[in-house]
């Protein structure tokens, strides 16, 4: 990579690295076209002939309106139910996947799609640089759900010891966590196909000086301690895991404890992709607002946001 091209790198990071905006910003995009360095308009009168393949070679077609509505609007009516009964809608819009970005003389407003399924967005033409980043998605990114604070083990009462699984031989008769034991622990009662989790472990009444490891469960466990203690100490810390499964459970955390102590396991947000989380435990659930009523109050807290302006501007 010569000079130049890092210093641009660098740049961009720098400006316009925007993380989860990216998404925000993207969602009301429906239709964008590349322009070419010549764009070339139609002649009155010729017509794209539908359902035939039209190629406009080198040029770009052009298609404005003075309408308050979209210039262009597309749709399918065609629809599938699929096996669980939800109905799909068919594509209105596919964009070819071609190359590894979008390339730097695209015009901001540009869209396209890489052949690994990434779709890229030209988003500023800073002097005679093109600024350009991916959409987040599901599929390339994840996001943080915070939710109402939940325990979700506690080893000094057998109620609070139900989702360990493999509470056989790993427990001692008091519930307390064997040394040198590591115990797996489900998170379905949270999350679905999670990434990660953020919370505060606790230790107490452990027999000697040791230490406890989190982990994603189905890795090897790595050689770093979550939290230290000494005997008989009651102490806490906050942690951070990534989220692994078992051959038959998708979401379970794995502890490993090299002294027996008591373990209290709480957890305060969930790092999503693919998945969801339950709920009942986002913010507001515990008010009795429903599903609907919770999508209506973070369009509200949207708006707000559009609206109004921090209390330091």
């Amino acid at each position: 990579m010569s000079e130049e091209q890092d210093t641009r790198t660098v740049d961009r990071r720098h400006l316009l690295r925007r993380a989860g905006t990216v998404a925000a910003g993207m969602a009301g995009t429906g239709v964008a076209a590349a322009v070419a360095a010549s764009p070339a308009e139609a002649a009155p009168g010729e017509a794209v002939v539908q359902g035939a393949d039209n190629n406009a070679g080198a040029t770009t077609t052009i298609l404005t309106s003075a309408s308050d509505n979209a210039t262009l609007l597309l749709a399918n009516t065609a629809t599938v139910t699929a096996l669980d009964g939800r109905v799909l809608a068919a594509p209105a819009l596919q964009l070819e996947p071609i190359g590894d970005g979008i390339h730097d003389e695209a015009a901001p407003g540009s869209l396209s799609m890489d052949r690994a399924g990434t779709i890229w967005a030209t988003t500023a033409q800073i002097d005679d640089f093109t600024v350009s980043d991916y959409l987040h998605t599901s599929g390339n990114s994840n996001t943080i759900v915070p939710i109402t604070p939940q325990r979700v083990i506690d080893t000094r009462y057998s109620a609070s010891r139900t989702r360990i699984l493999n509470r056989s031989g790993n427990l001692s008769s008091s519930g307390r966590v064997l040394g040198g034991k590591t115990i797996q622990i489900t998170l379905a009662d949270f999350v679905f196909f999670g990434d990660g989790l953020f919370g505060n472990v606790t230790v107490t009444n452990p027999a000697g000086a040791g230490f406890l490891t989190i982990y994603p469960t189905g890795n090897p466990r790595p050689a770093t301690s979550t939290i230290n203690f000494v005997y008989n100490q009651t102490l806490s810390n906050a942690y951070m895991s990534g989220i692994g499964w078992t051959d038959t459970v998708p979401d379970v955390i794995s502890i490993y404890a090299s002294k027996t102590t008591h373990v209290i396991l709480d957890v305060v947000s969930f790092v999503i992709g693919i998945g969801a989380v339950n709920s009942a435990f986002l913010p507001g659930a515990a008010a009795g607002l429903t599903a609907e009523s919770l999508a209506a109050r973070r369009a509200k807290r949207a708006l707000a946001a559009r609206q109004g302006k921090p209390s330091w501007k």
